[in-house]
């Protein structure tokens, strides 16, 4: 563009220096023939013309030569023009039928002309597009080798391609094959990254998604929300997936690997930390046990932890734990869930009438059915049979509650 206009100024420059030299005087042109002794003289504008005409002159005689020399070149030309402007016509004929479901039509049409097509790629892939939809799986492998050919590094439209159908056909393991060679070539294209999640989802594959997550957050496939939703899910099925084996060493490094390469966002989900006080309590790392409830409790009080803080074993130290949980009662005198974990802690160090004063406080704050399963128990173990029984009436009827309405039969 700049050179254009450069151009344009170069030669009204050249016209105006010219029109000023006109303006002097009205200009001549003299021609001096080889022999020195003949002359032709004319005005500016007579010699001007002449030059003029006989460029034209010049260009129409060598064009007619041209056309003399090959009478056959403008003729093909046409044809070859008719051709593609036919092609261009009845490929988008055939992508019309393509896209209103018309699959056999629409794959004919496609390769009829896809050779004389200036784009053939587009009437190969979308052939085989057609084929797959009429379960003409040969066409499709032969479409796709063809569009391959068609075009210079055609590899990546043609593993799109692929990719749809393979997903169309559930074959999950071919397509993650697919788009794994994809992700190599295009490693932050939204498509790819999108059905590389849904694909190890489908799959249920925990650890390349973990390892995928990184990228989904970089390139924004999805909500934040989203995102942190998928994290969670996916970081509490490989737990659960390792947890099915934890006694296998290998198993256990894994888990051990996978809490501690947790973002820090996600150590303070619930399910998670119970999932990893799971590993510890089995492994006899009760200490360790203790400090991360602790830990968690003081970042975010919750019932769930709270109870999982009063059924540690015996062996966690219940004398220590249980003045760790009277200190956190002054500040919650009426929780009911760590009235309940006092409970049991003291149970656990024999002290009984302290253990049935803590079940008390936290029966009249929410009466729930394992809290009257422990109190019954204890009161039977004390001697105390009818406040025994009256909080097993309690606890049966809760679960009661729980059962299914099925028919019973009628009594005679």
């Amino acid at each position: 563009m700049i050179k254009r206009v450069f151009l344009w100024l170069v030669f009204l420059a050249l016209v105006v220096l010219l029109g000023q030299q006109l303006l002097k005087g009205t200009g001549y042109l003299l021609i001096v023939l080889p022999d020195g002794q003949t002359s032709i003289e004319m005005s500016f504008w007579t010699g001007l013309a002449l030059i003029a005409i006989s460029w034209f002159v010049a260009a129409w005689v060598l064009n007619l030569v041209g056309w003399l020399a090959n009478p056959l070149r403008g003729l093909r030309n046409y044809r070859a023009r008719f051709k593609s402007q036919r092609a261009l016509k009845t490929t988008v004929k055939g992508l019309v039928e393509l896209s209103q479901g018309r699959w056999s039509k629409a794959r004919k049409l496609l390769i009829r002309v896809a050779k004389n097509s200036g784009m053939p790629l587009i009437n190969y892939l979308a052939a085989a597009q057609a084929a797959h939809y009429e379960g003409r799986d040969k066409d499709v492998e032969l479409f796709l080798q063809a569009a391959e050919k068609t075009t210079p590094n055609a590899g990546v439209a043609v593993d799109f391609i692929q990719v749809r159908i393979q997903l169309d056909k559930g074959h999950y393991e071919q397509a993650l094959a697919t788009l794994v060679r994809l992700h190599q070539k295009i490693p932050s294209h939204p498509v790819v990254l999108h059905q590389l999640r849904d694909v190890h989802l489908a799959l249920l594959d925990w650890k390349p998604l973990i390892q995928l997550m990184p990228e989904l957050r970089r390139y924004q496939i999805g909500t934040p929300e989203a995102l942190n939703q998928l994290e969670r899910k996916i970081y509490l099925h490989r737990f659960d997936e390792l947890l099915q084996d934890v006694h296998r060493s290998d198993n256990l490094e894994a888990i051990k690997e996978l809490w501690e390469g947790l973002p820090s966002r996600m150590k303070l989900e619930e399910a998670l930390i119970l999932a990893w006080l799971r590993v510890l309590v089995k492994q006899g790392e009760l200490a360790s046990a203790e400090q991360l409830l602790k830990r968690s409790l003081k970042a975010s009080w919750s019932v769930k932890l709270i109870e999982q803080y009063g059924l540690l074993p015996k062996e966690a130290e219940p004398k220590r734990r249980l003045l760790e949980a009277e200190q956190w009662l002054k500040e919650r005198p009426n929780d009911p869930a760590l009235l309940h974990a006092l409970a049991r802690i003291s149970q656990q160090q024999g002290l009984w009438r302290k253990a049935l004063e803590y079940y008390q406080a936290s029966y009249q704050l929410q009466a729930k059915d394992q809290l009257c399963a422990e109190m019954a128990k204890l009161y039977i173990a004390l001697g105390d049979e009818r406040q025994g029984q009256f909080f097993q009436r309690l606890a049966l009827q809760g679960l009661q509650r729980q059962l299914p309405e099925l028919p019973l039969p009628q009594s005679k």
